[in-house]
């Protein structure tokens, strides 16, 4: 396996920080999930989709139990993500890991279980 060829992202009030082990590729996101995050994410989230098959990724898992906020333009970047994977014939799973306390969190990724219940998964963390 190679590495990563994404970088984090860090701007005034988002980060995103991945890293590779085992055929996971973890991403972790803290901050606001605004509008002014949502750009990063759509460039990032598209930059990944060239990771999974380039690494034989197995499992993404988006780490969402730092974020304060996410607006639904966020939402609709991880959509891509999965309509992305799902288009290129790509079998990888999915995995939002989310706060227990944030109740908000699990009930705004849940459209996306239901979307693709064969790949996607949230699981508290």
């Amino acid at each position: 396996m190679n590495s990563l060829s994404v970088d984090p992202v860090v701007t005034d009030s988002f980060w995103i920080e991945p890293a590779l082990k085992d055929g996971t590729l973890s991403v972790k996101l803290t901050g606001r999930g605004d509008m002014a995050a949502a750009t990063p994410l759509k460039a990032y989230v598209k930059a990944l989709e060239a990771e999974v098959p380039r690494l034989s990724v197995g499992t993404v898992e988006f780490d969402v139990r730092g974020l304060g906020f996410m607006s639904s333009s966020c939402l609709k970047a991880f959509i891509g993500f999965i309509c992305g994977l799902v288009g290129h014939g790509l079998k990888c799973r999915i995995r939002f890991v989310t706060d227990p306390s944030l109740t908000w969190q699990r009930r705004s990724l849940k459209p996306l279980d239901r979307m693709c219940p064969e790949l996607v998964s949230i699981a508290d963390g």
